[in-house]
């Protein structure tokens, strides 16, 4: 072996040990809170999809959605509202507590350690998520251009998928977004925290009977979770993908968050004036 290809080792060793990260914690409940039964991991799998159909329901059934703003008289934006704070906030973060407990007989402090929730990756924050977010930023603008437009497009003419015109959902980050920033503040902790905390911190460790796979097939069912709003999240999937890979790359939370946060805004803020600038977009 060459001098030559030995630092070209040495060099991707030096980068290898910078983005990827060890955590003996996390492995160890990967191992011990498997599903067994064919059953189990086929109901692992479905919990994935359950808070995604609960919303199309509720939203995006116009007879259903009828029914409940006769009962409860509410507006369209903030009954929306009230379903994302009981999923995101509810479903999200109290479910796999209950499930930790009643399925695994974890006590809180294990749930805790289980979910990632007890410790914190600071280099992952503070060095490696800056620049995996700037690879994300050169990937997304011609995706978001070539990708996710024609996809977009599309899905919005088929009509089982169609958003309907009341919904919060309908592509523009105004519709989310522009509520009171008490609200927001609100929204914020169930969207990003509830998110993570239950399709990584729960269930990627509960599928990873698919082996290398899970990395790839955790994020892409997160994607097609969003029956809510197919045309806008779907062809999302390239770039979620992104999710599965920083998880799998440094086994932490607390990055996750951040991550979704980022991207987020970055998708529905910074991208398309960005790709305005550079002539990508029209």
């Amino acid at each position: 072996m060459t001098h030559t290809e030995d630092e070209h080792k040495f060099r991707q060793g030096r980068m290898a040990s910078f983005f990827k990260r060890e955590d003996p914690t996390y492995d160890r409940w990967e191992r011990t809170c498997q599903p067994k039964s064919a059953l189990g991991k086929g109901a692992y799998l479905a919990l994935y999809f359950l808070p995604g159909l609960l919303a199309a329901i509720v939203i995006n059934v116009p007879a259903v959605f009828s029914t409940e703003l006769r009962i409860t008289h509410l507006s369209p934006r903030y009954l929306q509202f009230g379903w994302l704070l009981i999923i995101t906030l509810g479903w999200h973060l109290l479910s796999p507590f209950i499930f930790l407990r009643l399925l695994d007989g974890l006590t809180i402090r294990e749930s805790l350690s289980y979910l990632g929730l007890d410790r914190i990756d600071l280099k992952g924050i503070f060095a490696v998520l800056p620049v995996f977010c700037c690879g994300f930023v050169l990937v997304s603008i011609p995706y978001m251009q070539f990708v996710w437009n024609p996809l977009s497009t599309f899905l919005q003419a088929v009509p089982l998928f169609h958003v309907p015109r009341w919904s919060i959902f309908g592509g523009d980050p105004a519709g989310l977004y522009a509520f009171p920033p008490y609200a927001l503040a609100v929204l914020f902790v169930g969207n990003f925290v509830g998110e993570e905390l239950y399709y990584r911190g729960y269930l990627m460790k509960k599928t990873s009977f698919l082996g290398r796979a899970n990395w790839f097939v955790n994020p892409l069912l997160f994607a097609l979770y969003h029956l809510w709003q197919i045309p806008f999240t779907w062809p999302l999937i390239g770039l979620v993908l992104a999710f599965g890979l920083l998880m799998w790359l440094r086994k932490d939370l607390y990055v996750l968050i951040a991550f979704h946060f980022f991207s987020n805004m970055w998708l529905s803020y910074g991208e398309y004036p960005l790709a305005r600038f550079l002539h990508l977009a029209h």
